[in-house]
């Protein structure tokens, strides 16, 4: 059940992270799959597990395993391993009154290059910093191999970062966020 509010009594703020994996194989590359997976919303309604806690993740997961019909995985929680929140090129810096939504490329092919106006190779990198009563969004893809199988698949990832006290647990679906950044490669 969804709560409409959460709101810390001390007055400090809470970060509210989702997360929205969507991840197939060759199978659903093109066609009927591939259409169906394109519907995958990139917000939803979040998952308020504990009013009092300073972070709460909410990740969401959609697969091929049920024509992305509906997500395989819906978990709230207010522990984070890392920061990393299940993301390989996402980290999230939580400070007291705001947090740095950042991608940084490390993993999934096909290798992300970005150059400067003097062709000078840049690391692949934006940060968005969110402040108070606001969100920000950033989306990548990836074609991605197991090291010890060699069996590969594709995911698309959507990290949605809002920042609030209240926060609104349908933030993501009834507002405008301060940036959207993308970072889609064509994948084969």
């Amino acid at each position: 059940m969804l709560r409409p509010r959460c709101s810390r009594e001390d007055g400090a703020q809470m970060i509210l992270v989702q997360t929205i994996a969507t991840s197939w194989t060759k199978a659903s590359r093109g066609g009927r799959l591939a259409e169906l997976r394109s519907r995958v919303s990139k917000q939803l309604p979040a998952r308020i597990v504990d009013d009092s806690a300073p972070v709460i993740w909410h990740a969401v997961e959609y697969s091929e395993r049920n024509d992305f019909a509906e997500p395989c995985s819906v978990n709230s929680t207010t522990h984070m391993p890392n920061n990393r929140f299940g993301c390989s090129n996402i980290e999230i810096e939580l400070r007291q009154d705001f947090a740095v939504l950042t991608y940084r490329y490390q993993t999934g092919a096909p290798a992300r290059r970005f150059f400067d106006k003097s062709v000078n190779y840049l690391p692949p990198e934006h940060s968005i910093e969110v402040v108070n009563n606001r969100w920000a969004s950033i989306e990548y893809n990836g074609r991605c191999s197991c090291i010890d199988t060699g069996n590969w698949w594709y995911e698309h990832v959507v990290v949605n970062v809002a920042v609030g006290n209240p926060v609104d647990a349908n933030v993501f679906c009834t507002s405008t966020p301060i940036e959207r950044y993308c970072q889609l490669a064509k994948l084969l």
